[in-house]
């Protein structure tokens, strides 16, 4: 008996969130004693070899080929600072927090997207983004007086990954993913080596124990993209960004028996603030997307 599709590809999604959680706790292992531009460094440079080989099993001699080269160079340089920012921030929060603030990236990008791509949004979705706006203020709590420039970095990295979703629905339109990723982290690569050349007091060659756990973060960081990539062939994005918010409460459970990490109050309702209306906003998406298709169905 065959495994239906829909099942597959929400077991990816699962997956994705499992490999998520898991390169959180790594950034945060070797933080301690690991600088950020090393952590990227290794991220990057393990990352390569699995998703090079994906993309030769995918598409052979193709594999490097890209159509938009412009929408690339901004999705390289988006999906840098996303990533830094979200390294940055998982070092300095609790996980669970950080990971809140992240996931809050469907927010911006509903609102974005009636500029960038020219999507109209409704009544529902607007009410979703201003109550989604809301639980990032509760998240951050910026009039308590003890906002720092680490809750900032959460903030950041979600607005990143918003301008990134973007970007990698234009070149989903005509450019496969797995040659996205290559370029994404061959040019990440590079960049950080440069500037592990020019600052060498940044860069460490590590061993033992945190060499192994920086190994790790590339491996696990590849297997993210590959299956992320692998899931939108079996199951609609919509169902795919409904798995993903299980990643929030999951963080902040695994950040309280790993790290000792406890969430205020405050701090949990901004969460689930942002986790609901992030739903509102999936839930809308497919409403309007079986609307569009009886609407091609009954003109057909």
């Amino acid at each position: 008996m065959s495994v239906p599709r829909s099942v597959i590809g929400a077991l990816l999604s699962v997956c994705t969130v499992g490999f998520g959680i898991t390169t959180g706790v790594l950034v945060k292992e070797v933080s301690s004693e690991v600088s950020v531009v090393t952590t990227l460094f290794y991220r990057f440079l393990f990352s390569l070899p699995l998703l090079i080989s994906f993309g030769l099993l995918t598409r052979g001699r193709q594999f490097m080929q890209i159509n938009q080269k412009k929408t690339l160079f901004f999705r390289v340089l988006f999906g840098f600072s996303g990533i830094c920012f979200w390294f940055l921030s998982v070092r300095t929060m609790p996980l669970g927090q950080a990971t809140a603030l992240f996931q809050s990236s469907v927010i911006f990008v509903t609102l974005l997207s009636p500029l960038l791509l020219g999507e109209r949004v409704g009544i529902y979705r607007w009410c979703a983004v201003l109550t989604g706006m809301m639980g990032v203020i509760v998240v951050t709590d910026p009039f308590s007086g003890d906002l720092t420039h680490y809750a900032l970095f959460g903030v950041m990295a979600a607005m990143s990954g918003a301008v990134l979703a973007i970007l990698l629905r234009r070149l989903g339109r005509s450019d496969a993913p797995a040659s996205v990723a290559i370029w994404y982290n061959l040019i990440g690569f590079l960049v950080i080596s440069v500037v592990v050349m020019l600052f060498p007091i940044n860069f460490v060659i590590y061993s033992g124990t945190t060499l192994h756990q920086l190994i790790a973060l590339g491996v696990v960081a590849s297997f993210l993209q590959i299956l992320l990539t692998s899931s939108y062939r079996y199951a609609d994005a919509v169902v795919i960004s409904s798995m993903r918010y299980l990643q929030m409460p999951l963080s902040g459970l695994v950040g309280y028996f790993m790290f000792a990490e406890i969430m205020t109050t405050t701090e949990i309702t901004g969460a689930a603030i942002i986790i609901g209306s992030c739903l509102v906003i999936v839930w809308r998406a497919l409403v309007r997307g079986r609307a569009a298709q009886s609407s091609v169905s009954s003109n057909s």
